[in-house]
């Protein structure tokens, strides 16, 4: 139960310690260290709703907040998970579209985002704004995405092998990557007037 006497749960998501796809009950708290419980990022559930995404110390970019952007409409239906930092907003907070517009951001501020199909794990789309690569944003947004699909119950994160040569890069230099498939086919890069 959280201070708030709403009830209150966190779903972490674990990657060095246990097998792929094992489900641990943990009774530590969410302030748990993430050195000894090997947890790479946590949702926090109030009253049955996500309301934030904690990634562990020095595994992923830190002070990041996140706005979720659900494609209801998209065939199959999509959800983006777009990270930003600063403006005043705490890190780990998870903004829907409607928060967002309270918030003074412009689309320049956003430092990443991230598109999956929630029905079937599948990630569709990753993209560092340039200025912002080399600090795992990159990572930071598969951890959150990751672990916001456990705690909602959605399919778990995977990649088929259509990737930029970025894309690439990052796949082989991840914890990510055994989740992703061979590379099949090098797509175009996502960054306007980038060379291939």
């Amino acid at each position: 139960m959280h201070a708030s006497g709403k009830p209150t749960r966190v779903v972490w998501v674990e990657s060095e310690l246990y097998p792929d796809g094992a489900l641990v009950d943990l009774q530590a708290g969410p302030v748990a260290d993430a050195a000894t419980t090997g947890w790479r990022s946590a949702a926090v559930v109030e009253d049955g709703v996500v309301t934030g995404l904690q990634l562990a110390a020095g595994r992923a970019a830190s002070g990041l907040w996140f706005v979720e952007y659900r494609e209801s409409a998209a065939r199959p239906p999509a959800t983006n998970l777009m990270a930003f930092a600063g403006h005043g907003r705490s890190a780990g907070e998870l903004l829907d579209r409607a928060d967002l517009s309270n918030v003074a951001v412009r689309r320049a501020d956003q430092l990443g985002a991230l598109r999956w199909y929630p029905a079937t794990g599948e990630l569709d789309q990753i993209y560092v704004a340039p200025a912002a690569r080399r600090r795992g944003i990159g990572s930071a947004l598969i951890y959150a995405a990751a672990v916001l699909s456990v705690a909602r119950g959605w399919s778990r994160l995977w990649s088929d092998g259509q990737r930029t040569v970025l894309g690439e890069a990052f796949r082989n230099a991840s914890e990510f990557g055994n989740r992703a498939a061979d590379l099949t086919h090098v797509a175009p890069p996502m960054t306007p007037g980038a060379a291939v």
